[in-house]
């Protein structure tokens, strides 16, 4: 499957996108394709390689709106074309106005001219359209109801008409434009040159010229480049950008840091770990542009919603004229009245402002550290009613500490501190990490004859001549030892060499600061019930549910038990099933639930690949605030749905009642798109009530 990406100039009407796009996934070659009309731009899925792919592109766009343009790269219409323009809506709008004081002999000449220097891009795109056999096109439509009021006369109020469209088109492009940019500048964190050290100076490198192993140097108020590692130097950084987190971090020879950082005091040395196609800003700002793939359930409703909407209220229309007239009505009255239902029909409304909303909510998460990959997905999340976490890494901190060393008979506590170091060595399961810090010895990888990993049991390896045996009661006793140690609740790890069993090492871990009353503030406001799934000992987990207000548990799962579980769970759940997990190990429970959360961190590439929205700074507050932005776009859309329809039906029926014209119309049609556009621009202002 080939994915590629376009460009998208002169497309002016969301819902012509919303045909277009359907249009595309139609063509045999084509798995999927996305418009995104706010970015301007085209996804497609191709699962068949074609020959000229630009050429079917336009085929399908020609036959809705033949003045689009799909490039790979930027493209911008002449200055000259635009100005001109202006200069025909001055000149026809002196005209028409002159007109309304000249003789009545002259006023047809003068209103007919008038109107069409001020419409004559409109008109363009209607006989476009209705060459192309599409008569339900806001141009289309636009063009007949003016021409049915220069047919009655009212040259002044079809030009009216016109101008305000046109002005309204221009307003609603700089609207969607301001937002765009607005976004854009929240995510401004990424830098395009880095100080390169070479064996001679240091030299200003593009991106592109740097590779991993290079050594970059970065000064004090710049922006890390590129991921990488500290050789030399130590600083503080602030990491506000990319996890929302205010408090500046302490980084020194060793720490890890990550492109988009900034750094505010020391001079740093970094050894750059990847290029800037794989550097973790850049795999978040590709995250965040390609957000309108997952789409919402109201933008899909929306898109459908549209095709039937214009038809519907044409054809209104139409029965607005004949009915009255043929029961004897005044025909001039009834068929102004009907010009007003065509201009109140498009739905551009709907369609820009719902994927707008969406657009701006993701962008506000991504500015506080919550990376959400769709649309679709935030929109999931106000409708999730039961939350399942995982224990270790997620609850807790994950970062185990060995507590006590339990030895069978006579053996050297120190002995069972090296085997678990030897079996673990090549492991980052937290059990790895814990033994690591606590121990350290010399491992030859020569002398591993044998190794044997069994997932949430334990390993096996054979190191020179003895064969080391880490992992659970239930592991070493199938492997034939008995009589095990039993130590109390906490995590533990039995260990045997060759065909001794040498007793056990347990650990434990804290529960993470704020988890608490995190989980009692989702309670309160959104969530019905929450469960926890643990791989840990029962009297373990039920002291950490106990202690964080669990209403249920379900301890000493192995992995594939954990899925099983989260099936069952999700079956009989009232609403929709989040999983939180760290990322790590839990990719197949974040797949399989209706949204999936990691709280990995920013340095979790697994969690930043395996679920819908991941958690940058890992602050468990910070899934408080996730929620919060999904129900205030939520509450956004439904706001922009209510005014959009609201005040086009209000506008139709004032028609009816002979109290709007043309001029309210237009201001039902273009009036409306940029109100919900500037209510939709009200999220920028969001500020945390978590």
């Amino acid at each position: 499957m080939t994915i590629k990406e376009y460009d998208i100039e002169n497309l002016h009407c969301a819902e012509c996108g919303s045909r277009i796009e359907a249009g595309i996934e139609k063509l045999p070659e084509v798995e999927s394709a996305n418009l995104d009309y706010e970015n301007k731009r085209l996804s497609i899925n191709y699962h068949q390689v074609v020959d000229d792919p630009l050429a079917r592109l336009y085929q399908v766009a020609y036959s809705i709106d033949p003045g689009v343009v799909f490039s790979l790269h930027p493209v911008s219409m002449s200055s000259k074309i635009s100005s001109l323009f202006w200069v025909f809506l001055g000149v026809g709008a002196g005209l028409l106005i002159a007109g309304e004081f000249l003789p009545y002999t002259f006023q047809p000449w003068i209103g007919v001219l008038g109107w069409f220097l001020v419409g004559h891009r409109v008109l363009a795109q209607a006989i476009k359209s209705l060459t192309q056999k599409k008569v339900f096109t806001e141009h289309f439509l636009m063009s007949i109801a003016t021409i049915g009021a220069l047919i009655l006369g009212e040259y002044l109020e079809a030009g009216a008409v016109m101008i305000f469209y046109e002005f309204g088109e221009w307003l609603e492009g700089k609207a969607l434009e301001h937002s765009r940019r607005m976004v854009k500048n929240k995510l401004n964190i990424k830098t395009e040159i880095a100080h390169l050290r070479t064996e001679d100076d240091i030299q200003d490198k593009p991106l592109s010229a740097i590779s991993a192993g290079d050594v970059i140097i970065i000064y004090p108020g710049e922006r890390v480049p590129l991921d990488g590692i500290i050789i030399k130097g130590e600083s503080s950084v602030d990491t506000s950008s990319l996890t929302g987190e205010s408090e500046p971090l302490y980084v020194g020879e060793g720490t890890v840091i990550y492109a988009g950082f900034l750094n505010n005091s020391g001079m740093l040395e970094l050894q750059v770990k990847s290029v800037a196609s794989e550097s973790t800003i850049g795999r978040i700002l590709k995250l965040i542009e390609n957000a309108g793939v997952a789409k919402s359930t109201q933008e899909k409703f929306i898109t459908r919603f549209a095709r039937f909407y214009t038809p519907a209220v044409v054809g209104a229309a139409l029965l607005v004229f004949l009915i009255p007239t043929l029961l004897g009505a005044e025909a001039a009255i009834w068929f102004k009245i009907s010009l007003v239902f065509l201009i109140v029909s498009c739905p551009c409304a709907l369609v820009i402002s719902i994927p707008l909303t969406f657009f701006i909510g993701i962008g506000n998460a991504a500015k506080k550290g919550i990376i959400v990959k769709g649309s679709g997905y935030l929109d999931i999340l106000r409708q999730v009613r039961t939350i399942v976490f995982d224990k270790t890494g997620t609850l807790t901190t994950g970062e185990m500490q060995i507590e006590k060393v339990y030895v069978n008979g006579d053996f050297d506590p120190e002995m069972l501190l090296e085997i678990l170091w030897l079996c673990e060595y090549n492991s980052s399961h937290p059990f790895a990490r814990a033994i690591k810090n606590t121990y350290q010895g010399k491992f030859n990888s020569q002398q591993v004859k044998a190794y044997s990993e069994f997932p949430g049991k334990g390993i096996i390896i054979i190191y020179g001549k003895d064969r080391l045996i880490a992992g659970s009661e239930d592991f070493l006793t199938n492997m034939g030892f008995l009589d095990l140690v039993h130590p109390p609740s906490q995590s533990v790890v039995h260990l045997a060499k060759n065909s001794f069993y040498l007793g056990c090492i347990t650990f434990s871990d804290e529960v993470k600061s704020g988890m608490k009353e995190t989980i009692a503030n989702l309670k309160k406001r959104w969530i019905r019930k929450t469960i926890m799934l643990s791989g840990d000992r029962t009297p373990k987990a039920e002291k950490v549910a106990k202690e964080l207000g669990i209403d249920e548990f379900y301890a000493e799962l192995l992995p594939d038990q954990k899925l099983a579980k989260l099936e069952e769970i999700i079956k009989t759940s009232d609403g929709k099933t989040a999983f939180v997990g760290d990322g790590l190990n839990d990719a197949p429970a974040l797949a399989r639930a209706d949204v999936g959360i990691a709280m990995g961190g920013i340095g979790n590439q697994a969690s930043i690949e395996s679920a819908d929205i991941v958690l940058l700074n890992d602050r468990p507050q910070q899934l408080v605030e996730a929620f919060n932005i999904s129900y205030k776009v939520g509450n956004m859309v439904t706001q922009n749905i209510i005014i959009a329809l609201g005040i086009k039906v209000l506008i139709m029926l004032l028609g009816l009642l002979r109290i709007a014209g043309l001029w309210e119309a237009v201001l039902g049609d273009v009036g409306v798109t940029i109100l919900v556009i500037f209510n939709s621009l009200r999220l920028l202002r969001y500020k945390s009530n978590a």
